[in-house]
């Protein structure tokens, strides 16, 4: 069985969190969220994920009035706060204290990082497509090029999303998703199926995706959504809910 995580309450909503970000708890607000409720989906009403996401305001403490949330389609784009945009986006960098950003997952990696030392963040959702263009890369490379992180002191947390164990994938996909990081050793990120098809772990890429920038500090949940069928959400197992990633900066 692969590992998992323990979440931190399962009413009325699952929330995991990171131990690393819990060290700084007056800081940021931060979690991973998981079933009953669904933050979005294609059947899931408007009014009813306005009502989830008021829930999880409440339970977490964010700031629901000042909410943002990008408009997703899996590219390597990201936003600042909650500034309007028009494009898609799939990151939300987060350099204004309470502004609240959440990104919708159901088996892609919901990454979350944070710079204690200039205490800015971001959001990211990565998909294969998102992966393959290194967003989780380009956002961290911009939180330290135009906001001064220091990546030693760079944290990053890789939430619940499909893993290795289970995410079997064209070879065309395992492919550009490797010339992401070709200085590493594949057998790091990919295995066989038993249908001899490549299965991916989209956690490890990204994972040496920071590792290439030298962000050191990184902390994976490893929480699957496909064997999680109670906790989370998984599209690959035909369900249609959401799950979110969520951060806030608190003043200081």
């Amino acid at each position: 069985m692969p590992k998992t995580a323990v979440p931190v309450f399962t009413k009325p909503f699952v929330l995991y969190q990171s131990a690393l970000l819990n060290t700084y708890t007056e800081r940021v607000i931060h979690g991973f969220t998981g079933k009953p409720i669904t933050l979005g989906g294609q059947v899931c009403p408007p009014e009813q994920a306005r009502a989830n996401r008021e829930l999880v305001c409440k339970h977490t403490g964010l700031s629901v009035n000042r909410l943002t949330l990008p408009r997703q389609t899996h590219t390597d784009q990201f936003r600042l706060n909650d500034l309007p945009c028009d494009r898609e986006t799939d990151a939300v960098i987060l350099t204004e204290t309470g502004v609240a950003a959440m990104v919708q997952v159901a088996d892609c990696v919901p990454i979350i990082l944070y710079a204690p030392d200039r205490h800015v963040g971001a959001v990211i959702h990565a998909g294969w497509r998102g992966t393959a263009q290194s967003i989780t890369a380009k956002v961290a490379q911009t939180l330290m090029n135009q906001h001064q992180a220091s990546p030693e002191r760079l944290l990053a947390v890789i939430g619940p999303s499909i893993g290795g164990c289970c995410y079997e994938v064209s070879a065309e996909v395992a492919e550009q998703v490797s010339q992401t990081i070709p200085q590493a050793a594949a057998s790091l990120y990919t295995s066989l199926s038993v249908n001899n098809k490549p299965k991916i772990d989209l956690k490890q890429v990204n994972t040496l995706q920071l590792q290439a920038l030298g962000v050191t500090q990184i902390d994976i949940l490893p929480a699957c959504t496909l064997c999680e069928t109670e906790r989370l959400w998984s599209h690959r197992r035909g369900e249609a809910g959401r799950q979110v990633a969520l951060l806030e900066l608190k003043p200081l």
